[in-house]
């Protein structure tokens, strides 16, 4: 296999790997690079993105920027922050009104320019570097999240080493989250009354990519996470069916333990302009009780002038977790000296039942659909590239579309889209 050929796959590989890294779900978990590619330009990405509920819920504006910079023949460093801001309501418990399951809509802000809406702002910035080694790298990395209630530090490590005449990958990774709560009172929270728990995320991967031939690549990573202390979320609910005016704050366990297996299958037409085909298969579970599937499948498909289209399409489909239901019923025997109730939050949470009625936690599926659209400007005097990509997608929420079907009904179900917008340069 020739050289070009081989750094065709490289890149391929390295966009393989962030895809499983990305599937862990904490903020800067892990920063994946190839092994032994030096990148030899300097990068700099900005990205914004909308993300909006149906039902007038809940609105995201995104913006995000980083810099990657050689430093000599052996190491890059990257810098990059990000800034979440949100507006809108969200579930905060479910009663029944006339036979039916209701969500109750709430904020969980503070802010008196919001009134009862959620109203919000994500501060984040993330550094790294990464030293390349002949047939491996090694990158280290960490980061600082803030917003009025919750801070997160995380601190995050790779190693990828290239085997097989560089036609086989391993790829390692650890990393560690340290997390504040701090809620604050507000509407249907207003039991919460000021006080201060922690978190601690710890995640570990270990994946392998394989060139299977000049046109066809393979990348397998297995991730494991266990997380410990405060879980719950203090601006969550549950009720009974006998009151439903009665609510007390959700009690999650206080530690939880993840395992996830992620396979990507990617094909490449020559014939078809340099198309390539991405097929991906997730299955994940946890020791709350919760199995989820996801499939996805993506086209790349360049076009004429370095235009590149991609459509995408995927279904993830969940099961709820032991302690989660609609609402409960008139047996469950609330601890009023538990988190959230009166204001005593002196109490450890493992001595307590735990239940929760958090949509997230319940059994449901979900379609999404999605295109992307990309432009390369290659003959600019100074720049070695200019990239430009805008994106669409919706998501569809359902009960009704989880794997075995769910009889719990529609009152949970919504919908979302997203539309994104970047451009990357090099010089």
């Amino acid at each position: 296999m020739t050289t070009r050929v081989v750094m065709k796959y490289r890149k391929i590989n390295s966009s393989v790997v962030r895809l499983g890294c990305a599937a862990l779900a904490l903020p800067g978990l892990m920063q994946t690079v190839s092994a032994g590619r030096v990148e030899e330009t300097y990068n700099a990405d900005f990205q914004y993105g909308h993300y909006s509920e149906g039902k007038k819920r809940m609105e995201v504006d995104i913006f995000e920027g980083a810099l990657a910079a050689p430093i000599g023949k052996n190491m890059t460093a990257n810098v990059g922050i990000l800034r979440d801001m949100v507006s809108g309501a969200s579930p905060v418990y479910n009663r029944r009104v006339n036979g039916k399951i209701q969500q109750v809509l709430s904020g969980a802000s503070p802010s008196s320019q919001c009134g009862e809406s959620i109203c919000e702002q994500r501060d984040q910035i993330t550094g790294g570097a990464t030293y390349f080694f002949e047939d491996s790298s090694l990158n280290i990395g960490g980061g600082l999240s803030r917003e009025h209630d919750y801070t997160s530090r995380f601190f995050n490590t790779a190693y990828s080493i290239d085997l097989n005449k560089k036609l086989t990958t391993l790829n390692f990774g650890a990393s560690i989250a340290f997390d504040d709560i701090e809620p604050s009172p507000s509407g249907f929270n207003s039991h919460v009354n000021g006080f201060k728990r922690y978190k601690t995320g710890q995640n570990y991967l270990v994946g392998v990519s394989q060139v299977v031939d000049k046109d066809t690549l393979f990348q397998s990573n297995m991730t494991f996470g266990y997380s410990n202390g405060y879980l719950t979320d203090p601006y969550k609910n549950v009720a009974t069916e006998g009151n439903p005016n009665f609510y007390v704050q959700e009690i999650r366990p206080g530690h939880k333990f993840t395992w996830a297996w992620l396979n990507q299958y990617v094909r490449h037409f020559g014939q078809l302009n340099d198309a390539a085909l991405h097929v991906d298969y997730r299955y994940s579970l946890d020791d709350w009780g919760s199995h989820a599937h996801t499939f996805e499948l993506a086209w790349h498909q360049p076009i004429a002038d370095n235009w590149q289209i991609i459509p995408r399409f995927r279904y993830y489909s969940q099961d709820r977790v032991d302690f989660y239901q609609p609402i409960f019923d008139d047996t469950l025997k609330f601890d009023f000296n538990a988190p959230g109730y009166k204001g005593n939050f002196n109490t450890t949470l493992e001595n307590h039942n735990v239940y929760s009625s958090d949509y997230r936690l319940a059994g449901f599926g979900a379609l999404s659909g999605g295109i992307k659209l990309s432009k390369e400007i290659t003959s600019i005097n100074g720049v070695n590239s200019l990239k430009f990509q805008t994106g669409f997608e919706y998501y569809r929420h359902e009960a009704g579309l989880q794997l075995g079907g769910n009889s719990q009904g529609s009152f949970a179900d919504f919908n979302y889209y997203v539309v994104t917008a970047s451009f990357n340069l090099k010089f």
